[in-house]
């Protein structure tokens, strides 16, 4: 009975550390995204145009763990506009991968209030 026990024990103590594993890898991929917008910022509020080779490396590799579909609207340009751009299409996807059925209502609502 004791063995019983501390099995359903472990098999609860797994379910919940996938369950935060999960919950907080959405946090870390917005985070990643939210570190590469916030260097683009500060290059645009400088007037550089151009990202450098590295810092257009170290922005890639920060990303690596967004889930494909998101991935696919990063533009890998050398011009900071286009990136920045593209990161807030990256943005968005990642909220549509966390909710689909949450950013429908949102644009539902959005086509509402245009009317």
């Amino acid at each position: 009975m004791i063995d019983e026990t501390n099995l359903a024990i472990e098999e609860l103590e797994e379910e919940i550390r996938r369950e935060n594993e999960r919950r907080y890898a959405f946090y870390r991929m917005l985070s990643a995204t939210d570190r590469v917008l916030w260097r683009l910022e500060e290059l645009n509020r400088d007037g550089v145009k151009t990202i450098p080779d590295d810092m257009r490396l170290r922005m890639r590799q920060s990303l690596t763990e967004l889930p494909s579909a998101c991935l696919e609207a990063l533009r890998d340009s050398e011009h900071v506009q286009e990136v920045l751009d593209s990161i807030f299409e990256v943005q968005e996807r990642l909220f549509r991968w966390r909710d689909p059925q949450r950013m429908a209502e949102d644009e539902e609502e959005l086509e509402r209030l245009a009317v």
